[in-house]
């Protein structure tokens, strides 16, 4: 994956974690609890991407 798209992802983690306060639905507990931990997942997921070390090599050959 590009790093680009990576830090893509890593931004829209962030920004499901904040959009509950932002967007002012902090008051629903249930819609801001999955907020916050689909953001916590969505990035670091995000951050795996831009700073892992790489992933299974395929032979130089891509589909």
């Amino acid at each position: 994956m590009n790093k680009t798209l990576s830090w893509i992802e890593v931004l829209a983690g962030i920004w499901l974690i904040i959009s509950p306060w932002v967007l002012q639905f902090s008051a629903e507990a249930g819609a801001t609890y999955n907020s916050v931990i689909l953001g916590l997942i969505v990035g670091i997921i995000g951050l795996v991407a831009v700073f892992g070390k790489g992933g299974a090599k395929t032979g130089g050959t891509e589909m």
